[in-house]
């Protein structure tokens, strides 16, 4: 005889929250906070065991002898409020709503720096979804800036199937005026074709 589930009973599991749920809420309530990150202009709390089980670095400066462990406070001079808002709903809910693209390459870089693999993940697969001709050598410069060989590669790939449009972009012009280097290695990438 073979057991099987009464639907209701697996209805009213689905009615409570999951434990992800319930650690979002703990974020969107400021309940039991210990830690604060700190832009330039806004404080966001948060809390230790969340932040060091999503980022080895902020488990280092969290539990190291460093300034963070001893004044429960993390520095983030070099981020926008909305992308450490953005950081800390992924940290506690895996999950980025509403994704643009300047916010995923803003977010790709505080994945990058926190080691948060996953996010940095999503915002690659989000970026490589929306290449377009003239956003191209954003990325590429991107990928390059954080020594990302795999985005970088697939980036190159777009930009030689799309070169008609790639070069002739105003973005791509300023590219070369920037980033000379970048640019020549990718040209001669296409004549080692």
């Amino acid at each position: 005889m073979q057991n099987t589930i009464d639907v209701s009973a697996a209805e009213k599991i689905s009615t409570y929250p999951s434990v992800s749920e319930d650690i979002k809420a703990l974020y969107i309530n400021n309940s039991f906070t210990d830690v604060h990150l700190k832009t330039k202009t806004k404080s966001f709390p948060a809390h230790k065991m969340v932040l060091c089980a999503r980022s080895p670095v902020f488990k280092r400066m969290l539990t190291n002898d460093m300034k963070e462990k001893n004044s429960n406070c993390i520095e983030i001079g070099d981020m926008g409020d909305d992308v450490v808002q953005q950081l800390l709903l992924f940290l506690y809910s895996d999950n980025v709503e509403n994704l643009q693209w300047e916010m995923a390459t803003q977010l790709y870089y505080a994945a990058d720096k926190y080691e948060v693999g996953r996010l940095k993940a999503v915002c690659s697969s989000f970026l490589l979804e929306n290449l377009t001709p003239t956003n191209a050598g954003e990325l590429l410069l991107l990928a390059d800036t954080h020594s990302d060989g795999d985005l970088k590669k697939l980036t190159e790939d777009f930009i030689l199937e799309h070169e008609k449009e790639v070069f002739g972009s105003k973005e791509w012009e300023k590219l070369m005026e920037t980033n000379p280097l970048l640019v020549l290695k990718v040209m001669h990438l296409k004549y080692k074709r």
